[in-house]
Formats: structure tokens, C-alpha cells, sequence
């Protein structure tokens, strides 16, 4: 057989085309304490249409409030500003939450019966709720009867927020604030998030504490003793005085339970680990913990009045697991960890290791991802103490809310036997107790990371949803995978599941006679390399939701688990020819000398439906391009006629990628200032086929 060239079709991901659901910006105020009851507004695109808001922790009810400003878009403000045409609208919701919630973050999500919305985070408080009044200034400042409390506002375009409370001299106050923590990516802003800034002053003016970044986060906190008794203020702004609907926050204030850190960060599952605080508020400063579970976790304490604490990583390792910590040794020992922190003025810590000719090292070290301090470097010295190999910073996908990736990972295959010195280092010199790192020593890591997006897709009855799949490896070369998609019922079918590149896309259609329900879903990538040298690997997908960060950067942030819910049947479907979709996981194959493919597509309406529907390429591209065209009333199938261009088809060898065709029922045009917005009143595809261009 011939080895075919693939058909690379270039896809431009600011031009995608989806389905257009609900969308939420913001909720506002972004939580609320538990036994409690409270209206929040939600701003968003589309999330008029929503029927149930689903909130992911217990003991919380909703009821969407039937308002005029639910019926109808409010007035925006002038888009000279700040503002945003995907937070155009809003929806009042009542919330109650019970007085036994569990406190803290949780998922809050919209539902309709045309799908899910995106996810937004919402707190369940355990202080009172203070809101801002709006125009407060520091003569006229929100008051806070008592603490401790959780004040909560908006920030819009150059606005400073200000709150005025009591405080006793000698006592530790706290105000911990959550901005980001909320929209953890704003697409069009620089930074790509609200960059909270956060100040304390005395009745004279004074400022008596300050806070931009804690630690290595960029929400602020500020722990301070106060230095007299008095009346102080607290003030809060966006670092450049940017604003808008969408930069919300709320801030505990109070002499409340805050753990700094804690000392060890690691233990092992199933066993007692002796854990060193350092706390404000808290009597404690030893306590025993046995985590449940592998994997990062996270602890608390309780402080005074029953309070509970912010809550910090901590790592348990398997209870079988090979590791030291705070070692006596200084030797690395294969499938070993060792837990240590650089607590000394050298700044950093060697290790010896024992390596054979041609043996394959990994060295992996887990700082910032269980927040510690420690911006660390590994290096690597031969025998002979020259440098081999070196490691700072190296990206992990899996953690979405980093933009300093600093846990280096060091990967070296030894020239020649012999021992080996590894040494650990802050690259800023820094050294403390809480400049702690997990070093784990590996013979083989898994090549590749593999995410999908949405977490959640919405499958009307008849019709196709499609996902994206990202593949992450470390070296950006992307193996052959194949794909297994678990939890769909009898009759559903999806397109290939071979993938081949670096981002894959999945389509899956239901039977017009499916049941409408939500499901949870499993996808497992297996490595098809097909190179012996390789070990297979299995990977399941990790659900996530994409946001963009300040135009540009795309991040990962991980969803509980990846849903389809399948909803009643649109008003019409698209579909390829029954000889296609029988046959959609294998390619379609066309000539090189062909510039033109006949592909053809079948439209299925519901009774009474005869709206014009208008026919594009689901992703558009230079190389395959697809004139205006739509169904008119009374058509039932066209043929589109695909227009090719492959001068360079070289470059496209052994790269594949889907097609589909989207059908869209558009609405009207609504102009606001000098922009013009059109909102899709339906929009369908087709399921996804693969080209594949013959020699």
C-alpha cells in the first residue's frame, strides 16, 4: 500500500465556531454565609434563558427570581470604557444557604434545556456579610459593626473601595482577601486578572499595613498587630485602577484563624504525620494529621470561637513509598523521595547518586505546588564535577492557576557510570523552614498530558456535540493516541478516535430516541507509538474549563469531572450522508489533483420549522474554504462544494485533522455605540470527518 499524505487543515482558534450557550462573567457578591439568606446578580451572555442554577456543595438552595431585570438586557455603559459585551446580561438569583454548610469554595453553574454553563467559584462564608456602599470614600467609608466579618464589592474602572472598623490595641488582625480566586482569567485585561491591592490606615491617615501578592499568590493578605486602639480603614483597588463588573472580591477581616504555613507538607496516606504550624490565632503549634487520600490535599485548623482557617496544600505519598523525611542521609536512592528545606545560609543541598552507563535519570521536585517558597534549580555533576545537566523552570498543564511554573524537573541519560552529585538551590538565595521541597528520583514519567474541553458538553437528541482535546507533552512532540470513550449509552456514536497532533477534536451524536440526562463521562488516551522502546501508557483526560489569559495565553482549569447532558431535540439537525456517518472513523480520502470536494450535507427540521439556515466550515482555514450557502425553506440536502488549496502539501505529511459543517439560525443585530452584536438564535453541526489526501 501507497503511504498516503495527510490534509492538514489549519485551524484558527479565534474563529472557532460552537454552539453559543450560556455564559457567566461574574456573580456578584461571590458568596455568602452559611445560614443565611441573599440575592446575587449574575452577569453573563445569554444566561437569560437559564432554568436551575446547580451549586456543587451541600445544604444550598437557589430559586432564579422572575424580575424585569431578568426579562430584558439592562443599559450598558458606554464601550469607550471597560466594559464587555459578554457580560451583558444579568439574571437575580435567591440563595439559601443552610447553617450546617460546609465551608468554603464551590462550583456554581447555570442549566437550561439547551445545556450547562460555563463554571464559576462561590464561597460559603462562616463571617458575616458586609457589601460595600457604593461611592464610599475614605471620609464616608462602609462600616463594619463588628468582627469578624467578610466585606464584598465590586471594583469598576479607577474606583477604590473603602471599609472603617474598630480594632484594640495588641490584637492580631487578618484581612485575607479573594479576587482572583473567583475569575481566575480575564481574556481581555493585562494582567489577565483582577490584581487586588489592599492597605490598612489609621484614623490619622497612616498607613500600618500594605499588601499587593501574598507569598506566591496574587490574592493579598495582611496580618498585622495593632499597634493602638482606634478606628482604621481598610482600602482596596486594582493595582493599576482598572475595573468592571467582573472584578468582585470578598475579604475576611478579624482577629480570625490563619495558617502562614505548615512544616512538614508531606506525609504518607493512612498514617499520622507531626505537623509544625505557623499560625496567627490559632493556640496550636503541633498537630497530627493523616490525610485519606494520595495526592494533594488540603488542611486546615480551628481557631478561636469554632472559626475554621484558610486551608494550605499538603501532599500524601503512597503509605508503601520509599521516602525520608527531613533525611540524615544524603544519598538519592532509585524510587526514592526525600522531603527537606533549605534552612540554611549555604542556600542549597547536595545529594549523591549512583548511576550506570546509558541509565535514564528523572529527577522531579514539588515546591510551589504545595506552597512553599522555594524557587528551585537542580543541577547535575559527573564524577568528575563537571555540570551534565540542569533544570529551573518546567511547565505542568496540570496546574492551571500557576503563571510561574518554577518546580523544575531534570532529565538526563548518564554518559558513564559512576557517582553522581545532585545539588538543590534557591535561584533567588532565599532559605527558611518554609523553603520546602518533595524530590522525587524516577526512572520514566509519563510522555504525555491529555486534556478536554468543555468539562461539560450539551448533546441535543439527534443532533452532535463536539469537544477538544489537548495533548501536552514535554518535549512538544505528540504521540499517536488512541482514545476510549467510556459512560455512553447504546446508540450514541462519535467520530475518530485516533488522534493525531497536538489538539484533536471529538464529536459525539445522539439518537434521536435517547434519553435526556446528564452523564458522567470517562475519556482514556493509550499511547500508540508503536515503538517498542516506548512504554505503553494509559491516561485519562483531565476535564477542564479553558480561559484565556490577557489576550493570548490559554490555561487549563480543572472541573470535578467531565458531564454530557443530553437535552430535547433542536428545531433542526445537519448531517453528513448515512454511507459517511457509518463510516466515521475512518478517513475520507480525495486526490491531491482535486480542487474542488463535493461533500454532501442533509438538514432534518422539526415540524413547523422553516427558518433559512446558513452553512459554514466549523474552523476556518487557508487551505479548505467554503463559500456563503444555506438550507432555504423546503430543502433537505445540499451539496457543498469544499474548495482545496495544497501548493505546499509536504508540510501536511502525517498531520490529520477534522471537518465539520455548522449550521446557524441567526438573530437579529443589536447595536450598542459603534459595535454591532448578532447573536445565534440556533446553531447546529455536523459530525466531525477526516480528510485524507491521497498520493
Amino acid at each position: 500500500m501507497k503511504k498516503s499524505i495527510l490534509l492538514f487543515l489549519i485551524i484558527t482558534f479565534s474563529t472557532s465556531i460552537f454552539a453559543q450557550k450560556m455564559s457567566m462573567a461574574y456573580i456578584y457578591p461571590a458568596g455568602g454565609q452559611a445560614g443565611t439568606s441573599f440575592e446575587v446578580e449574575v452577569g453573563g451572555l445569554n444566561i437569560n434563558q437559564a432554568t436551575e442554577v446547580f451549586i456543587s456543595a451541600k445544604g444550598v438552595r437557589s430559586e432564579i427570581l422572575k424580575t424585569p431585570e431578568n426579562a430584558k438586557k439592562p443599559v450598558r455603559r458606554k464601550f469607550d470604557d471597560q466594559s464587555s459585551p459578554q457580560m451583558a446580561d444579568r439574571l437575580k438569583i435567591r440563595i439559601t444557604i443552610d447553617k450546617n454548610a460546609p465551608i468554603g469554595l464551590c462550583d456554581f453553574r447555570l442549566q437550561s434545556d439547551k445545556g450547562v454553563s460555563n463554571k464559576l467559584i462561590f464561597e460559603i462564608g462562616q463571617y458575616t456579610d458586609v457589601l460595600e456602599i457604593k461611592g464610599s470614600t475614605l471620609n464616608k467609608p462602609t462600616t463594619i459593626e463588628s468582627l469578624p466579618a467578610t466585606v464584598c464589592g465590586q471594583i469598576l474602572p479607577g474606583e477604590r473601595d473603602y471599609f472603617s472598623f474598630k480594632a484594640q490595641k495588641g490584637a492580631v488582625i487578618v484581612a485575607s482577601a479573594k479576587a482572583r480566586t473567583f475569575v481566575p482569567y480575564i481574556a481581555d485585561a493585562v494582567p489577565g486578572w483582577f490584581q487586588a491591592v489592599i492597605t490598612i490606615r489609621n484614623s490619622k491617615g497612616k498607613e500600618i499595613a500594605f499588601n499587593d501578592d501574598y507569598r506566591n499568590g496574587v490574592d493579598p493578605v495582611i496580618i498585622t498587630n495593632i499597634p493602638e486602639d482606634d478606628i482604621y480603614t481598610l482600602l482596596i483597588h486594582d493595582a493599576i485602577y482598572r475595573g468592571r463588573e467582573d472584578f468582585t472580591y470578598r475579604i475576611d477581616v478579624g482577629e480570625i484563624p490563619f495558617i502562614e504555613y505548615i512544616y512538614p507538607a508531606v506525609g504518607k496516606t493512612g498514617k499520622s504525620t507531626t505537623i509544625n504550624l505557623k499560625a496567627v490565632n490559632i493556640d496550636k503549634t503541633e498537630v497530627k494529621y493523616k490525610p485519606d487520600f494520595e495526592g494533594k490535599g488540603y488542611f486546615n485548623m480551628v481557631g478561636k470561637e469554632g472559626f475554621k482557617s484558610n486551608s494550605i496544600p499538603f501532599y500524601a505519598v503512597s503509605k508503601t513509598a520509599n521516602v525520608d523525611i527531613l533525611p540524615k542521609s544524603a544519598t538519592l536512592l532509585p524510587y526514592s523521595m526525600v522531603y527537606d528545606s533549605i534552612r540554611t545560609n549555604q542556600k542549597q543541598i547536595t545529594y549523591n547518586l549512583e548511576l550506570t552507563k546509558n541509565e535514564q535519570l528523572t529527577i522531579e521536585l514539588m515546591a510551589r505546588k504545595i506552597a512553599s517558597m522555594l524557587d528551585a534549580k537542580l543541577t547535575l555533576y559527573n564524577a568528575n564535577n563537571v555540570k551534565v545537566a540542569e533544570a529551573d523552570d518546567t511547565e505542568d498543564a496540570l496546574e492551571g492557576m500557576m503563571t510561574h511554573h518554577a518546580d523544575p524537573v531534570l532529565n538526563y541519560k548518564a554518559t558513564q557510570a559512576g557517582t553522581y552529585k545532585l545539588v538543590v538551590e534557591d535561584i533567588l538565595h532565599g532559605s527558611g523552614l518554609d523553603y520546602f521541597y518533595l524530590l522525587e528520583r524516577k526512572v520514566t514519567t509519563p510522555n504525555f498530558k491529555v486534556f478536554v474541553s468543555p468539562a461539560n458538553i450539551t448533546i441535543p437528541k439527534g443532533g452532535t456535540a463536539t469537544f477538544m482535546l489537548d495533548i501536552e507533552t514535554p518535549d512538544k512532540k505528540t504521540p499517536r493516541l488512541d482514545l476510549e470513550l467510556k459512560g455512553l449509552p447504546k446508540g450514541f456514536t462519535t467520530s475518530s478516535l485516533e488522534v493525531i497532533g497536538a489538539k484533536w477534536e471529538v464529536s459525539v451524536t445522539a439518537p434521536k430516541n435517547a434519553k435526556e440526562q446528564t452523564m458522567d463521562i470517562r475519556l482514556f488516551a493509550k499511547n500508540a507509538n508503536g515503538n517498542n522502546a516506548v512504554e505503553t501508557q494509559v491516561q485519562e483526560a483531565v476535564p477542564a474549563e479553558n480561559m484565556m489569559q490577557a489576550f493570548y495565553y490559554t490555561h487549563h482549569i480543572s472541573a470535578s469531572s467531565f458531564v454530557a447532558e443530553v437535552v430535547k431535540e433542536s428545531p433542526f439537525s445537519l448531517h453528513f450522508s448515512s454511507d459517511i456517518e457509518k463510516h466515521l472513523k475512518d478517513p475520507i480520502r480525495i486526490s491531491a489533483k482535486d480542487s474542488i470536494f463535493n461533500l454532501k450535507v442533509e438538514i432534518q427540521r422539526t415540524k413547523g420549522f422553516d427558518e433559512p439556515v446558513s452553512l459554514q466550515l466549523s474552523r476556518k482555514n487557508k487551505q479548505i474554504t467554503l463559500d456563503p450557502i444555506e438550507f432555504k425553506a423546503g430543502e433537505t440536502e445540499k451539496i457543498l462544494r469544499i474548495k482545496l488549496d495544497l501548493k505546499d502539501i509536504a508540510k501536511f505529511k502525517g498531520v490529520r485533522r477534522p471537518l465539520a459543517i455548522v449550521g446557524t439560525v441567526n438573530g437579529k443585530v443589536d447595536k450598542k455605540g459603534k459595535r454591532s452584536f448578532e447573536n445565534a438564535l440556533y446553531r447546529e453541526t455536523t459530525p466531525l470527518l477526516i480528510l485524507e489526501l491521497k498520493d
